[in-house]
Order: structure tokens, then C-alpha cells, then sequence
């Protein structure tokens, strides 16, 4: 007897849904963006598992930032009031007592330039470039910063770094016999056609997922399967062309070159 795909994506919906609708009434001051179905891995191994759902809010995803970023100024051993970009200059300890050396001239190696002033302005042009390249590169830094705190591969997409990040999505004894017949079915007709029938009906479930939260919300959720080795291609599934073109654009370009 093999899996009845139907009744397995049903169920999927039913239950993802009834999960994900809670966690976000629940939390009616925060905005939900993403929900994703994980944790089913396409490496075959011996038993197939139901998915897991995830889902995560700006404010979640800001204060988790947060916290993290305090927990690594900890372990740095460093004033967790300072700035994130303070740091301490060699010749900043204000308890230096000592008297700076008298500085000794060789009159053999004196260079008299045309202006006086020559030499104070070209210290002011070296002070005012060090200063600009300053600028430039801490724009550089901070507009990679800001790309890759929004690509696909940071913490903002990634299920499992997510606030609400592992929920079952049936109890035992359902979730044991699905997982027992989804293996029976790979034992039989091999791990690949099975793994890939089960990601259409993850697939397909995500799509149901999607309308039914969009309905129920102002938001536009994006909504999709994740997976390691397939995550740009599972991502295409999923998601509109407006969602590709609004929070990937790069995958959105690709799309609309096929």
C-alpha cells in the first residue's frame, strides 16, 4: 500500500495552517513576513520525517539580532554599553604619565621647502583624505552589511535561525505513520522518486499555505519549502513573481530571462 499523496498534502495544509494562524494571532502587534516549511532532508538515510513548520516577524528578527550580537560582545570580553564600532586606541591610556621624548635634529638632513606653510598644508590634505577614505569604506562596509543581512542565505530566511523555528506539525501516533509509509515507499520504488513526490506535495502545500494566510493578513507572506541543496530552486517554485521580484531580485531577473 503505497502513500496517499492527496491525504498527505491535506494534511500538511490543515495542520500548517491551524499552527502558523495561532502563532500569528497570538502576536497581533508584530509583523509576520515569511513561513516555511523545513527539516525534510533529500539525502537519502533511513527514514523519511513530516516537515517542520517555521515561521518569523521583523520584530523577532530584530531582537534575536540584537542578542546575538550582544551575546558575541560578551564572549569578546567586551563594555556591552560601548558602541558595536568602539575600540580602543593604542595611545588612549589616560594614566600615561611619562613625558614625551625631546625630539633631536640633524642639521645635515634639514629640508628647506619654498613655503612654510607647505608642509602644514600637505599634513591638512593627508588628514582630510584619511578622513574621506574613512567615510567611503565604512559606506562600503555598511551597505555590504546591509545586502547581506537581507539575502536569502542570512538569518532573515533561514527557518531554522527563525524565533518561532521548529514546530511539529501532527503529534504521534499520526506523525509516525506517515513517516512509516513515506519510508515503506521509498524502500519500494527508491528514494529519489519518493523524495521528489514529496517535495511536489510539499510544494503544492506551501501554494495552499500561502493564499489562505494572504487572505487572513495585510501582509503579503512569503511562503516556501526550504531545503539546503535545492534552496534557489525551491524558492522559484514557490514564491510569485512578485515576491522574486520584491525580496530576490536576482532570482526574479533569472525567472523572467526563461
Amino acid at each position: 500500500m503505497g502513500v496517499d499523496w492527496t491525504a498527505l498534502e491535506e494534511a500538511i495544509r490543515v495542520a500548517a495552517l491551524r499552527h502558523a494562524a495561532e502563532v500569528i494571532e497570538a502576536h497581533p502587534e508584530q509583523t509576520f513576513y515569511a513561513v516555511a516549511l523545513h527539516g525534510v532532508s533529500t539525502e537519502e538515510s533511513e527514514s523519511i520525517a513530516m516537515p517542520l513548520l517555521a515561521l518569523n516577524s521583523l520584530q523577532a528578527l530584530a531582537r534575536d539580532r540584537a542578542a546575538e550580537s550582544r551575546e558575541q560582545l560578551v564572549e569578546r570580553g567586551e563594555d556591552v554599553d560601548e558602541p558595536d564600532d568602539y575600540e580602543d586606541r593604542p595611545d588612549a591610556d589616560e594614566h600615561n604619565t611619562l613625558e614625551p621624548e625631546p625630539l633631536v635634529v640633524d642639521e645635515d638632513s634639514l629640508v628647506i621647502s619654498d613655503s612654510e606653510h607647505d608642509e602644514e598644508s600637505e599634513d591638512e590634505d593627508d588628514a582630510d583624505d584619511g578622513e574621506d577614505l574613512d567615510e567611503v569604506l565604512a559606506s562600503i562596509e555598511a551597505d555590504l552589511d546591509a545586502d547581506d543581512s537581507e539575502s536569502f542565505y542570512s538569518d532573515k530566511w533561514e527557518p531554522s535561525d527563525w524565533h518561532w523555528s521548529s514546530i511539529d506539525l501532527c503529534e504521534e501516533p499520526a506523525a509516525g505513520i506517515w513517516s512509516e509509509a513515506l519510508t515503506d515507499q521509498a524502500s519500494r520504488e527508491g528514494w529519489e522518486p519518493t523524495i521528489k513526490r514529496y517535495y511536489h506535495c510539499l510544494v503544492a502545500a506551501a501554494h495552499s499555505l500561502r493564499d489562505e494566510l494572504n487572505a487572513k493578513t495585510s501582509v503579503d507572506l512569503v511562503t516556501y519549502v526550504a531545503d539546503e541543496d535545492h534552496a534557489e530552486k525551491l524558492l522559484r517554485l514557490c514564491l510569485t513573481d512578485q515576491q522574486l521580484a520584491t525580496h530576490f531580485p536576482q532570482l526574479g531577473n533569472l525567472v523572467q530571462g526563461h
